[in-house]
């Protein structure tokens, strides 16, 4: 069964946010988390829930497939 890699979402996530000149309290926001959370999340400390991917992705116009290729 394949696995959800965290370390490629955080980093990919970075990715995303940087290249639209986001700050991650600006993303945060868009996305509906905290701030914290988002650091959490692009620094490896925490896997996001399926649903929380689903949000980054709405906020930075992006399909939550970006997020999850070449895992597994």
């Amino acid at each position: 069964m394949p696995t959800i890699d965290a370390v490629k979402i955080g980093r990919r996530l970075r990715t995303e946010r940087t290249r639209r000149f986001l700050t991650q309290a600006q993303l945060a926001q868009k996305a509906g988390i905290s701030q914290k959370q988002l650091s959490k999340i692009e620094n490896d400390d925490v896997e996001p829930r399926f649903s929380t991917i689903l949000s980054l992705a709405d906020a930075l116009g992006v399909e939550p497939e970006i997020f999850l290729e070449g895992n597994g």
